[in-house]
Order: C-alpha cells, then sequence, then structure tokens
C-alpha cells in the first residue's frame, strides 16, 4: 500500500454522536454496541439545566433520552436543533403503546427525526441511529448550491461566495441570507424571519434584525451606493434579490 493509499485509509474517522441523557445506562448500552464505530459524547440533562450542552462538536446524530416526553423534551430538541444540523433520535421511556403513539407524533413534530422507546432492543436502536447517520451522509454528498448575479451560497458547508471570494458570514448573518434567498423574491415581514432565524418569539425586536442585515450588506455589498441582493419592502420586511419593483 502506498502513502497515498493509507492516507485514503485512515481518512475513515468515527462519526460523533451527542448522547443526552438522565441516567448513563443506555449510553453505555450505546457504547458496547458502537465500540470503534462512533465516539459518543455524554451530557447529563438535569432537572436545573438551561438547556446547555457541548455546541462545538460537529457531531453525526444527537440523541436525547428522557422517561417521557413532555414540554420539557420539546425544549431540549429545540435546543439541540439551533446548535446542530444532524439528525435527533428521541428515546422515551414510555411503556403504554397509546402512549408511545401520541409521543411519537409529537416529537417529530417537535424538531426530531425518529422516536423510540427504550423497551425496544438495544439492537433496534442503534440500528435506527445508524440509519440516520447514514441519512445524514447521503443528503451531505448532495451539495446544494445557490446562485444569484455574483454571490454563491452553499448551505452544506454554509459558505458564502461573491466573485468566487469567500466571503466570512456568522452562523447568524448566513442564515439571514439563506433563508431571504430562499423566499424567491417574496417579501419576508420582520416577524417571520426574526423567528425563522433567532428560533425566539419575536417581540418587535426590530432593531436586531436592522443591525444584522447592516452588517451583511457592508460584507456582500461594499461599496455599492444602492442595496443589491437585500431589499427594504417598506412596512413589511426584506426581500432577496434586486429585481423587485
Amino acid at each position: 500500500m502506498n502513502l497515498d493509499e493509507m492516507g485514503k485509509e485512515n481518512i475513515a474517522v468515527t462519526r460523533k454522536i451527542l448522547f443526552l441523557s438522565y441516567r448513563r445506562d443506555l449510553y453505555e448500552k450505546f457504547c458496547f454496541c458502537l465500540a470503534g464505530q462512533h465516539d459518543i459524547l455524554y451530557h447529563r440533562i438535569r432537572d436545573k439545566d438551561k438547556d446547555s450542552f457541548p455546541a462545538c462538536y460537529r457531531v453525526g446524530l444527537s440523541v436525547i433520552e428522557m422517561l417521557r416526553f413532555t414540554e420539557r423534551s420539546a425544549e431540549w430538541i429545540h435546543s439541540v436543533r439551533k446548535k446542530q444540523y444532524a439528525p435527533i433520535l428521541f428515546i422515551s421511556g414510555a411503556q403504554m403503546e397509546k402512549t408511545r403513539k401520541e409521543e411519537s407524533v409529537r416529537a417529530v413534530k417537535s424538531g426530531a427525526d425518529g422516536y423510540l422507546s427504550s423497551i425496544q432492543s438495544i439492537e433496534e436502536m442503534v440500528a435506527e441511529a445508524e440509519a440516520l447517520i447514514r441519512l445524514q451522509e447521503r443528503a451531505q454528498k448532495r451539495q446544494e448550491v445557490w446562485e444569484y448575479q455574483e454571490l454563491k451560497l452553499i448551505p452544506d458547508t454554509r459558505q458564502a461566495f461573491l466573485k468566487e471570494k469567500e466571503i466570512l458570514l456568522t452562523r447568524m448573518e448566513f442564515d439571514i441570507v439563506y433563508y431571504l434567498a430562499s423566499q424567491n423574491g417574496r417579501a419576508v415581514p420582520y416577524k417571520e424571519l426574526y423567528e425563522a432565524v433567532w428560533h425566539e418569539e419575536y417581540l418587535l425586536d426590530d432593531a436586531s434584525v436592522m443591525a444584522h442585515i447592516h452588517r451583511i450588506r457592508l460584507k456582500l455589498e461594499k461599496g455599492q451606493e444602492k442595496s443589491f441582493y437585500i431589499q427594504n419592502v417598506y412596512g413589511i420586511g426584506y426581500s432577496f434579490g434586486c429585481g423587485r419593483t
């Protein structure tokens, strides 16, 4: 095997799984079944936690295990979704079939990508986890590119290029540009944009939106007299593209 082949062989690194749970029991079973295949990062959910967990990891899957699906569970899913773009698997300790059916619907509607009960075998849970990771990997291989005039957006890698030169946007700045661009010229109200990007209830906080739009324009439209990419729509909000009249 030559050096190039050795390098390719070593690239097969393990994917990370973020495991959030009140207890370590199931986490340890996952570790046993996936030893050598995935790195599993454990974070204990505490009653007084304010949905805080390590957000710096680029993971292939987030697992949230709780005794039951409650409003607190929905808050955790929402918090994870804000910080991670990986699939979310929710595992409940619910025993009754009726309860599991109700919880599965609520979990998916809250943002989870899969729901299982801890009464299922560890083999079933691990298989579902690996299926979600494979699905994520296949989606990443089909890289999507958005182009408009001299601006190019790559959502998967969260990159923006202007005249083939990369423009460094913060996470929130990229989310604003991407959300507006995906609306195909539609006027987006301040409230809708705020809740889509900040993931919080809109409290007439136009100042935050305007400040971010100003910084984006400095990066994308430096030196131009008029806004080219992000347009003000009087009395409503913003739209993307210079074609609006």
